[in-house]
């Protein structure tokens, strides 16, 4: 009887205990519930906010792109010009549409400049280089070897075929100004390249085929050869003597 009574006011006190904690840990309860429900659900908001974003900046180029097709180039420069500061990376699509049209439209190097540069500046992957690639093209007739070097520095510092493609205007660029021989080792380094484009090796080598042979100065001493002085061989030494006299002949030996 008496351990029944103590089992009792035990389970009493151990419930009156719990009861207290949970009295002041509940509400702390109650917001780590409530922060995970709301986080869950600013993700999914921001997820869903994220998605339609994309779905109309798809239907915007998509619009400008029919539009283009349609050969209504207005139309689809005002359609593409609405993504030129979108996030959603459609921007690099439409700085690449809006060169071209701006071209067939106006053909004003400046706007189309500035397109391309836009394009470039939105996206750091095949993309933006693409882009880069087109400005320099562009600007090759007008701008100096040094001036398309560091246009193209982004693309020369990393491997790839956009880097190889770089180095190619380059030495374009270096023959047009007259120096022959940067030309000329950079298009042998870029002929027996194996990640170069099929085309552009092709290029390569017709231009190769058209430079002038290596200068040589025949005036210049040619070089001195190396005279080796040879050291007289050391004589080997006599073989050692036995100490013992011969004995004469026919007497016998001791």
């Amino acid at each position: 009887m008496n351990d029944d009574a103590f089992q009792e006011v035990n389970k009493s006190l151990r419930e009156e205990q719990l009861a207290k904690a949970w009295k002041r840990w509940s509400i702390f309860v109650y917001l780590g519930v409530a922060a995970i429900v709301i986080g869950v659900g600013v993700m999914e908001f921001m997820r869903y906010q994220r998605n339609e974003a994309i779905d109309r900046a798809a239907k915007t180029y998509d619009a400008g792109f029919a539009a283009m097709e349609a050969s209504d180039l207005a139309t689809a420069r005002a359609r593409f010009s609405e993504l030129t500061t979108n996030d959603t990376g459609f921007a690099v699509l439409a700085g690449h549409m809006l060169a071209g049209i701006e071209r067939d439209l106006t053909n004003d190097q400046a706007a189309i400049e500035a397109h391309l540069k836009n394009a470039a500046a939105s996206d750091k992957g095949v993309m933006g280089d693409l882009a880069l690639l087109k400005l320099g093209y562009l600007q090759a007739d007008t701008a100096t070897r040094a001036q398309l070097e560091a246009m193209m520095k982004p693309l020369l510092d990393r491997p790839g075929q956009a880097a190889l493609l770089a180095r190619e205007l380059i030495a374009a660029k270096a023959l047009a100004e007259g120096d022959v021989e940067f030309a000329r080792d950079t298009f042998e380094v870029l002929d027996v390249d194996i990640n170069a484009p099929g085309a552009m090796r092709e290029r390569v080598s017709r231009a190769l085929a058209t430079l002038p042979a290596r200068a040589v100065n025949l005036d210049a001493p040619a070089p001195t050869p190396a005279v080796t002085t040879e050291t007289p061989a050391t004589p080997a030494p006599p073989p050692p003597q036995d100490a013992t006299p011969a004995a004469p002949t026919g007497q016998p030996q001791q």
